[in-house]
């Protein structure tokens, strides 16, 4: 699972596991409006990590690519739930989510990184850094992550269109 907009565009999907090793990936479900994309990586066989429900409070980990470089664990403590109104990841339509206000220190490149709890489970998703403030960051709650999942699961895995690339 990642963010719409790290994919948008994509004509070839790739992942890269911890050793570095790049394997193919299709994206199965392809939301603009929540901004969450779903990957398939048939040559990855384990298990996905368990989502749970976050709240105000949690303390635990984003770990994304800050830069785009290696995988790094980043603190996070979520400080407020907001329910935020704004558009989808190409500015044409409105979009209401719920989303966490995080105090951690994010970097571009961490947009799509899972916030964990202190148990290793999946309480939401990184997509934004506060460009006014630093220690700020944003990550949808595992209700807006979960919504585009169950859909996933009800759908045939066949690859979907990934729109328009955001950077033309």
């Amino acid at each position: 699972v990642t963010n719409a907009h790290v994919v948008a565009g994509e004509r070839a999907t790739t992942v890269e596991n911890e050793a570095g090793r790049r394997m193919a990936a299709s994206v199965i479900a392809f939301d603009p409006v929540r901004d969450v994309a779903v990957l398939a990586v048939p040559s990855v066989a384990t298990a996905p990590l368990p989502i749970v429900d976050g709240s105000v409070g949690a303390v635990g980990a984003v770990y994304g690519h800050p830069g785009g470089g290696a995988l790094q664990a980043v603190p996070a403590r979520v400080g407020d739930e907001i329910l935020a109104v704004g558009t989808d990841i190409y500015r044409t339509s409105e979009s209401h989510r719920h989303v966490y206000v995080l105090a951690s220190k994010l970097a571009p490149g961490d947009s799509g990184g899972a916030l964990l709890d202190v148990g290793g489970r999946v309480i939401g998703m990184a997509f934004a850094i506060d460009p006014g403030r630093t220690a700020t960051a944003y990550a949808l709650t595992d209700v807006e992550v979960r919504a585009v999942l169950g859909a996933t699961q009800r759908n045939a895995r066949n690859p979907v269109d990934t729109g328009k690339c955001l950077v033309s």
